[in-house]
């Protein structure tokens, strides 16, 4: 199993989405950070104007060309320049823990997809099995009804039996088809792609005890990503509501700026005179009244934090009740696989004396028809018990918030 996550985590294309959305995220911080530094500009232009007139001493001929540069630094804004990086600060943890709960995500995909073709293989298993035995039947019956012990009733209900069977087994291998396209699409390979898989090994853990679900509980909303961002989204909105306040008040700004302009006259004698001009200020600025833009805006910010609270809430105790259904899902698949056990040995001895009291004489063609139907449903039963366990299992840490399923093993071969 520890392979194909590998795979799986290198090729599959939406943690690199993920990923890529989380750093796209940094760089708002980096935005955020820049109202920290000082705004420096420069500008140059070149203006030339020539004029003929009458009389000529209105005639005008000259190049004007110069350079400006202004700086300004914001010295007092209240704490929406702290605000701001806070709130993309927890805007890119929450992409972070998003990024961390697709990589959750793509490993229980992994899981459920390779256990989903480890039962279909054993299905179509279990159906050539059911072949055999139905043709087995088939055989008899044959053989009772030409030697005239039974109808032909009986041949042509164990024919009929075995065509289900084949019908069984056809289907059997278009979802084994399936199974393998579901798993190849979550390594990232196309559909085509030939791979082979070993078998589950090693013992599931069972011992997980009645006591233990409000820890899981407890340690799942800790631990969960989807959580953690959620809480980040929070404390971003919260920010959100300090940087809109920020702008209800006055800031305090110091700049500066510096020109030199050059003027070159001609005409009938060249003259040259330069312009220099210093400027240095200190200003406050306050929209005193701006239609109740910014108050409005505050008050909008502070209504999307109150509904993120409540978000936060709601994804809370649907973690909660996550764990809980995933934490009984795992107990019951662990019971059902004890009975699907049980149920398949019943079955098989089952199956073993009708099959041999048919030959004798001693059972209809119906007894061992029904024998072989049950040892059918029994195999079926078992395979989805495994399978159920194998996924509830994985489904159970998924939702706890850890990365793998401890005291299980599996393996892959590319």
């Amino acid at each position: 199993m520890v392979k194909l996550i590998d795979i799986a985590l290198a090729n599959n294309p939406a943690t690199r989405q993920a990923w890529e959305n989380a750093r796209a995220r940094e760089m708002e911080i980096k935005q955020a950070e820049s109202e920290w530094y000082p705004q420096v500009t420069a500008a140059g232009d070149f203006t030339k104007e020539k004029k003929v007139a009458h009389p000529k001493d209105d005639n005008l001929n000259v190049r004007n060309y110069g350079m400006q540069a202004e700086a300004t630094y914001m010295l007092l804004d209240f704490g929406g320049r702290d605000a701001g990086v806070e709130e993309a600060t927890q805007l890119i943890l929450a992409a972070n823990f998003e990024f961390n709960q697709a990589l959750q995500d793509l490993m229980l995909d992994t899981e459920k997809g390779y256990y989903g073709l480890y039962s279909a293989q054993s299905s179509l298993e279990a159906a050539r099995m059911d072949a055999d035995d139905a043709e087995a039947a088939l055989i008899a019956a044959r053989r009772r009804f030409q030697v005239g012990l039974v109808s032909k009733l009986d041949a042509l209900q164990a024919e009929s039996n075995y065509d289900d069977s084949l019908y069984s087994l056809e289907e059997a291998k278009g979802n084994l088809k399936s199974a393998e396209g579901t798993l190849a699409e979550i390594l990232g390979f196309s559909s085509d792609t030939k791979f082979e898989i070993a078998v589950p090994s090693g013992e599931m853990p069972a011992g997980i005890t009645e006591e233990d679900v409000s820890q899981l509980i407890e340690e799942g909303l800790q631990r969960r990503p989807d959580i953690a961002a959620s809480r980040a989204n929070l404390r971003a909105k919260e920010a959100a509501v300090k940087a809109a306040n920020s702008d209800l008040w006055p800031t305090l700004n110091l700049g500066g700026s510096a020109e030199k302009r050059w003027y070159e006259y001609f005409g009938e004698s060249k003259a040259n005179k330069d312009h220099y001009d210093y400027i240095g200020y200190l200003n406050v600025k306050w929209d005193i009244f701006d239609g109740f833009y910014n108050l409005a805006r505050r008050n909008a910010a502070r209504r999307d934090a109150a509904a993120e609270r409540e978000k936060l809430k709601q994804a809370e105790l649907e973690a909660s009740r996550d764990i809980w259904t995933k934490y009984y899902n795992f107990k019951t698949a662990a019971r059902k696989l004890v009975f699907s056990e049980a149920f398949l040995d019943a079955a098989q001895a089952s199956h073993k004396l009708a099959a041999d009291g048919y030959s004798t004489g001693l059972k209809s063609i119906l007894d061992l028809l029904k024998a072989q139907s049950q040892l059918s449903d029994a195999r079926s039963k078992l395979i989805e018990s495994r399978k159920d366990l194998f996924v509830s299992l994985a489904e159970l840490i998924h939702a706890t918030g850890s990365l793998h399923a401890k005291g299980s093993s599996t393996g892959v071969d590319q």
